[in-house]
């Protein structure tokens, strides 16, 4: 009979450790190039919307902690209609669900000049965002002053320097952007899809020596993965118009105590109820 005790005890000990350690702490969601107008060239925003609006019913129904949308929020910048499009249907994600936003190059242009910056700003706010959560720190930063010569690179890089400096080493650091840094190896070339070198490899020395785990993007409108010294790179299809097979919708992302697991859902295999 002691030995059962025991036993029953030492088996309530393991499922009570298995539980603690396979259970996340949180849920966040991150979408990327809902892009207002793209798939109609301009003419209209009928099927974005269409999607847009089921990735925002599947948000609130899962209700993540927050959300981070990674840039191209729109297809034409200064297109009012799709601007308002974008910000009503983001609007109706529950109140309770904090949102971030980074821009993209369809937001703020390839290279930002000031008059694209000051309509950014007028329309959506800040372009980066930096917060600490259950002991994770997560930073987004506007990839569209990356190799652009502009003082506003410089300013930003200061800025991110500055907030990765906050927490130590020892605390987790997650970082987003539109562009990717790159989408299969930092010695590939140079493209539209990617962070031109040599900026790519100074800021991915800047991520590895401050302790930055996982690096969220967009913009290639598919779905890549891939792994630099210890440092995770995750692309996302688009919640708009995909570029791959992989078809739109978006990503939930979960911390857990020792790791971050994540999973891209399309949205044609989102339940209706």
């Amino acid at each position: 009979m002691k030995k059962l005790i025991i036993f029953a005890f030492l088996l309530c000990i393991t499922q009570l450790t298995f539980s603690k350690t396979t259970h996340a702490l949180f849920t966040f969601v991150q979408l990327t190039d809902p892009q207002m107008g793209f798939i109609s060239d301009n003419k209209n925003c009928d099927e974005e919307i269409r999607l847009y609006t089921e990735t925002v019913r599947y948000i609130n129904q899962i209700k993540p902690k927050f959300v981070v949308i990674t840039g191209d929020f729109v297809h034409n910048r200064t297109d009012t209609f799709q601007i308002n499009t974008f910000k009503r249907i983001t609007s109706s994600i529950n109140k309770s669900i904090p949102v971030y936003l980074v821009p993209g190059n369809h937001d703020v242009g390839m290279t930002p000049t000031k008059e694209n910056r000051n309509f950014y700003f007028q329309n959506y706010g800040s372009d980066r965002f930096e917060f600490t959560y259950k002991k994770v720190q997560f930073i987004g930063i506007n990839s569209c002053y990356i190799n652009s010569g502009m003082e506003q690179e410089a300013i930003q890089l200061d800025w991110l320097k500055a907030c990765l400096g906050k927490k130590p080493n020892t605390v987790r650091k997650v970082v987003f952007t539109h562009q990717p840094f790159f989408i299969r190896n930092m010695e590939e070339k140079n493209s539209y899809e990617t962070i031109y070198q040599p900026k790519r490899m100074e800021y991915f020395q800047l991520l590895k020596a401050s302790g930055v785990v996982a690096v969220f993007s967009g913009h290639y409108h598919n779905n890549a993965e891939t792994t630099y010294q210890g440092i995770d790179l995750v692309i996302s299809s688009a919640v708009g118009k995909p570029l791959g097979k992989v078809g739109s919708g978006l990503r939930i992302i979960k911390v857990y105590r020792d790791s971050i697991a994540h999973q891209f859902i399309k949205l044609s295999n989102l339940p209706k109820n």
